[in-house]
């Protein structure tokens, strides 16, 4: 995560940045089964539930603990979105839709592998 994310603010700690879709949403909390992705690893699958951010799949921890959403920015880029993909409605229902995403990249790499081998 840490490689996706390394050049955005923190959305709570900087609330004036200017990026797209980048803003802090509060409420987060850690409890068994609801814990978070480590940023010096792999997030855990980002998932869309009912309400949009089930079972902690859409939570950073921090260094000391403490957790955080992902902003729709931070979901985005971890899902391979270019950064200049405007996201429109509410978090919850973005997340939602990000949850539900194929990742870009890896669409790319299966529409190229399918139009090699169409080609033959």
């Amino acid at each position: 995560m840490r490689d996706a994310l390394h050049d955005l603010p923190d959305p709570e700690a900087e609330p004036e940045n200017t990026l797209l879709n980048h803003r802090f949403i509060g409420g987060a909390r850690s409890y068994p089964g609801h814990t978070g992705s480590v940023l010096d690893a792999p997030s855990k699958t980002l998932k869309a539930g009912a309400h949009g951010v089930p079972g902690g799949e859409n939570m950073l921890v921090r260094a000391d603990g403490s957790v955080r959403y992902f902003s729709v920015r931070e979901s985005a880029r971890l899902q391979t979105f270019p950064d200049d993909y405007v996201f429109s409605g509410a978090w919850g229902e973005v997340m939602r839709q990000l949850g539900n995403a194929v990742p870009v990249e890896l669409a790319r790499v299966v529409a190229n592998s399918v139009a090699v081998a169409l080609q033959k």
